[in-house]
């Protein structure tokens, strides 16, 4: 239900909890990711018994997206089968983290991964605008274990509110310490965070941040944007950190390719982004809108062919409502 104003970050992983999270981890190590299936699909029913909100935001979504790309209403399982997805995001990651997955386990698309792979061949660096549709921790960890089409080692920067992110990056970093080393918490950037930022990017790396999640501290810098028929918060943070980086601004999702099917190919796709951040500081500020209609462009597009791969479990058009 609706209560007193919570955003997405005061939502404390509700979809999450950490004692599931650890029984993932358990359960992979015993039974790896194809028999999981055999434990996944009750822990789930019963997290649906005792977390009703968590369902109502999914079955909302799911409505919404169908709507918006003219397809028939989700059937009564579309939300258990959502949640099951989630769960084997969380599968995912633990199998990325723990060495698991390596370019065989990856379709790449003729996009503009080729543009990307050669400006990190030639020691340049980008910015990489993810989001939470899919699963972008294959991407750091890859890298961290040099499973890339890049022949030269490179680090992936990630800037994370850690305020919705905690168990989570507890239990990564059991499974592998070296994740840690590349996080910066989005509530620490400042003058001296962006100059370090620079000099990664110099250096040849990558630096990734998510575009669809609004900052926990700074709620009132949003762009105010149709997505799926009806205005929604985006932050303005995010592009506009991209905006002064001095370096290529791309888009990159990646998703299984089966939705409930925890050891399908994932599609990568990668776009590079048609803004640039030339000119006056008020082109600038129109560019920085430019760049995040582009941006929901694709969002969209993926909600119409993975709408199960949707993982912001908040009321995204009104992040201003508390699930209890």
């Amino acid at each position: 239900m609706a209560g007193k104003s919570a955003h997405w970050g005061e939502q404390r992983e509700k979809a999450s909890g950490f004692w599931q999270m650890r029984f993932m981890l358990g359960a992979y190590r015993f039974l790896g990711a194809q028999r999981l299936r055999l434990v996944v699909y009750p822990v789930v029913f019963f997290f649906c018994l005792f977390a009703p909100g968590v369902c109502r935001l999914s079955r909302s979504f799911l409505k919404r997206a169908a709507a918006f790309h003219g397809k028939k209403a989700p059937a009564a399982g579309d939300t258990f089968r959502h949640i099951v997805s989630f769960a084997y995001s969380m599968i995912e990651k633990i199998a990325a983290w723990s060495g698991d997955i390596d370019l065989g386990n990856i379709r790449f698309h003729d996009d503009d991964v080729d543009d990307l792979i050669a400006l990190l061949e030639g020691g340049r660096g980008a910015v990489i605008i993810c989001s939470h549709v899919g699963n972008m921790e294959i991407l750091r960890a890859l890298a961290t274990h040099n499973k890339t089409r890049v022949t030269r080692p490179f680090m992936v920067t990630s800037i994370v509110d850690f305020a919705g992110t905690v168990k989570f990056n507890k239990l990564i970093r059991e499974i592998n310490p070296q994740s840690m080393m590349n996080l910066v918490n989005a509530r620490d950037i400042g003058v001296d965070t962006v100059i370090d930022l620079q000099a990664r990017l110099a250096r040849g790396e990558l630096l990734v941040i998510a575009g669809d999640r609004t900052s926990s501290t700074a709620r009132d810098k949003v762009e105010r944007l149709p997505f799926l028929g009806e205005t929604a918060n985006f932050p303005q943070g995010a592009f506009q950190l991209a905006s002064v980086m001095e370096a290529p601004v791309y888009f990159m999702f990646g998703l299984r390719e089966e939705d409930m099917d925890p050891v399908s190919t994932y599609d990568l796709h990668v776009f590079r982004a048609h803004v640039d951040f030339t000119g006056s500081r008020k082109e600038r500020k129109q560019k920085i809108r430019g760049i995040i209609e582009e941006y929901i462009r694709h969002l969209e597009s993926f909600s119409g062919t993975h709408p199960l791969q949707w993982y912001n479990f908040y009321d995204f058009w009104n992040d201003a409502k508390a699930v209890n």
